[in-house]
C-alpha cells in the first residue's frame, strides 16, 4: 500500500473525473466513463464529443485535462500509474 502524500498549503489539487457539456451541465464521477453514465442517466444523448472531459478541483472548479496537470505538477502530487503522467495531461488513472 503506497503512503498518502501530503498536500502543503492548502493547495488546489484535482479530486476527481468530470465532463462539461455544451450546456454548461457538469456530471462528476470516478473516472469519465461514470461520468458519461451520469449524463446518460440524467437523459443527456451524449457522446464524447458533445463535451469537454476534465475534472473538479478541490475549490470546485472545472477544469481542463492540461490545467489538472498543472495543479497536480504545482502541489507535488505524483501519479498513481506506474508509467507516470502521460505528456501534458492528466487522466484519472493518474489519481487513483
Amino acid at each position: 500500500m503506497t503512503k498518502p502524500q501530503k498536500i502543503e498549503g492548502g493547495k488546489e489539487i484535482v479530486i476527481c473525473a468530470a465532463i462539461k457539456t455544451s450546456d454548461g451541465t457538469i456530471a462528476r464521477g470516478h473516472r469519465h466513463n461514470h461520468c458519461f453514465q451520469v449524463l446518460r442517466d440524467m437523459g443527456f444523448d451524449f457522446n464524447k464529443s458533445d463535451g469537454e472531459q476534465g475534472f473538479i478541483t478541490s475549490k470546485n472548479r472545472f477544469v481542463s485535462r492540461e490545467e489538472g496537470r498543472k495543479l497536480q505538477d504545482e502541489a507535488g502530487i505524483k501519479s498513481v500509474s506506474p508509467e507516470g503522467y502521460v505528456a501534458n495531461t492528466l487522466f484519472s488513472e493518474d489519481l487513483y
